[in-house]
């Protein structure tokens, strides 16, 4: 895969959770199982990491046209930390009382998280030779 495509996913996994986050947090509250205990602060937070999940997506799909560079490197570095961190949590989720979207959403992280570090990885190599 190259990492065009690599970003273009990352760029549609990022705004679908953020529009999902920001549109209704209600809903992702219910979705996750915890509905009953949301607060209209929870909601606000879910809007807020809805926030954070566009810009990603817009910063995804910005940087998939950009050529090998330092910029194309922060968007795969800032990828990189923010999926390995959610799937750090995803995985302290899973070993208390898991649902079936906390394995979902620990796959979709460490894929964009070791996905992004592989490229990471790759570009690195690459300017080494």
């Amino acid at each position: 895969m190259k990492v065009k495509t690599f970003l273009t996913l990352s760029m549609i996994a990022s705004l679908a959770y953020g529009l999902w986050y920001f549109l209704a947090p209600q809903a992702t509250s219910d979705f996750y199982g915890f509905g009953s205990f949301t607060t209209p602060l929870s909601n606000s937070m879910l809007q807020f990491m809805g926030t954070l999940f566009i810009a990603e997506g817009v910063m995804c799909g910005v940087a998939r046209n950009a050529e090998k560079s330092l910029g194309r490197k922060a968007v795969l570095s800032f990828v990189m930390v923010a999926s390995l961190l959610c799937f750090y949590l995803d995985v302290k989720i899973l070993m208390d009382e898991p649902g079936m979207m906390d394995y979902f959403d620990s796959l979709v992280n460490a894929l964009l998280g070791f996905g992004a570090l592989y490229y990471i990885l790759q570009e690195r190599k690459s300017l080494e030779t």
